[in-house]
């Protein structure tokens, strides 16, 4: 007798995770359904999996939280959905488990967005051969993203991103029906939850090139739905030195952040920084490339990193272009702000993001920065600066585009690695130094109560500390009664 052909490239993690419940004796009937089948099948990496459960799905997640040592979240009670958070030598590997959706497997599948996620493989049995009932295998094979059902689109209309994503993702071919059915419901998508439309765009966010997903979005009208107004920026023309409208600049913008976190982040290959352009800035950033990890990959929860928010906001750094073209910094800070409230995003991401937008020009316009300035710059913002200089660098980059002058260019590397080097090498000398006096020795020493003066005070203290106007206990103290004369 032949045995089956082997189709589907399990990890490690999984193949073990097979042995276990066969050990455990599991009785209920568990599929890997979804993404991870198609990526078992193209031999790609796969760190979410989802299991589907013809029994008691909640059950089933938790007895495997506690196998191995996981954390569970349970999602949706009523359905039977649990997400299971599971560390590996090759790092978290997220599990969601649910009850079928339909009666049988085959209905569940059906039930599922697109044929390329609708193949299965039995975690009891033979986990290498593929159930495919609707000709995901073929799709992938063809290069096409198919809606599974003719109602598939329409049931689920938040669907559409996931297709505009994955198309790209996987380098596949909408098909014709498929996308006549995504501009037939496009409206549908604001009947999805904001949380939903958000963790989907912020997918796209991820992409290797989200700019080519969000160039998509924007010829099928869907960018204007998430983002308002998006439709109007290709009107507006820009003067010298720009050379494109505004939505191209902010496309290439985009394009240019992409690049320069792709430099910076684990990712990077030998190509990557291979022009002149990015080359000299990586070069210059590779010292700080630990510190600029750090920030960059810290996570928001749900799937979202910080990443993602540098890239949001070159997409809206000229958003408010549409409403003035002499005050569109802050314009666009404060139509960041909305669109972040939108996307329900943490009060710590808005900010984030409008201190990004509304500073960056900062780093651009100002050529000279004595310690003061740096010091001016670095206090208030603290690690927000370094999303503020990114963001600088990349809009300089979309700006001049092929037209980049490599003088003007290493000045602004120049700029900002001195910009970079203050904080991570000169935090204590310039950023944040230790003050010599606290509001409580100033309070004592000019026998006065607490109010808007000591601040004052304390700030004017600060600046002298970096400038090297005070150097000890006893100047601190002649300049602190000197200036609470001036101030009174």
């Amino acid at each position: 007798m032949n045995n089956p052909p082997i189709r589907l490239a399990w990890t490690d993690f999984v193949l073990d995770l097979q042995d276990l419940l066969l050990t455990k004796n599991i009785q209920t009937p568990l599929y890997i359904v979804g993404g991870a089948v198609r990526d078992a099948y193209l031999r790609g990496a796969i760190k979410d999996i989802d299991i589907a459960v013809d029994g008691d799905a909640i059950r089933i997640a938790r007895q495997i939280t506690d196998w191995l040592d996981g954390d569970i979240f349970v999602m949706d009670k009523e359905r039977e959905v649990a997400r299971v958070f599971v560390e590996t030598m090759d790092g978290q590997v997220v599990l969601d488990i649910a009850r079928f959706r339909a009666p049988t497997l085959e209905d569940d599948l059906y039930d599922r967005d697109f044929t390329v996620n609708s193949m299965a493989a039995d975690l009891l049995g033979d986990v290498s051969v593929l159930i495919d009932p609707l000709n995901g295998e073929q799709d992938l094979n063809t290069k096409v993203i198919r809606r599974c059902t003719e109602h598939s689109i329409q049931d689920d209309p938040i669907r559409i991103l996931r297709a505009v994503r994955q198309s790209v993702q996987l380098k596949l071919k909408i098909h014709p029906d498929t996308l006549s059915d995504m501009r037939k419901n496009i409206e549908g998508i604001n009947q999805s939850s904001p949380e939903r439309i958000r963790d989907e765009f912020f997918n796209i966010l991820k992409l290797s090139m989200p700019s080519r997903a969000i160039r998509v979005l924007q010829h099928l009208n869907i960018l204007p739905l998430i983002i308002a107004n998006t439709d109007k920026l290709s009107s507006i023309q820009q003067q010298p030195p720009h050379l494109f409208n505004v939505w191209d600049h902010t496309l290439l913008v985009t394009e240019r952040m992409n690049s320069v976190l792709t430099g910076i982040s684990p990712r990077r290959t030998d190509n990557t920084a291979a022009t002149f352009d990015l080359g000299m800035l990586i070069i210059q950033f590779d010292r700080y490339r630990r510190q600029l990890q750090d920030h960059i990959f810290r996570s928001y929860g749900n799937g979202r990193t910080h990443q993602q928010l540098l890239i949001l906001g070159a997409l809206l750094h000229n958003l408010g272009k549409i409403d003035s073209q002499t005050s569109y910094v802050q314009h666009s800070a404060e139509n960041a702000e909305t669109v972040a409230e939108t996307l329900r995003l943490t009060n710590h991401e808005v900010k984030n993001l409008s201190t990004m937008i509304a500073l960056y020009r900062d780093v651009l316009d100002k050529s000279e920065w004595s310690d003061l300035d740096l010091h001016q710059f670095w206090y208030p913002l603290q690690e927000k600066g370094i999303d503020v200089i990114l963001l600088a660098v990349a809009d300089y980059l979309g700006t001049y585009g092929a037209e980049l002058e490599q003088a003007s260019w290493l000045e602004i590397v120049e700029r900002v690695t001195i910009l970079l080097d203050t904080y991570f090498n000169k935090f204590e000398q310039i950023v944040s130094p230790p003050m010599l006096l606290n509001g409580n020795d100033m309070m004592t020493l000019l026998n006065i109560q607490g109010g808007p003066i000591v601040g004052d005070l304390l700030t004017a203290l600060r600046e002298a500390q970096v400038t090297g106007e005070v150097g000890d206990l006893e100047a601190a103290r002649d300049f602190v009664q000197g200036q609470y004369k001036k101030l009174k």
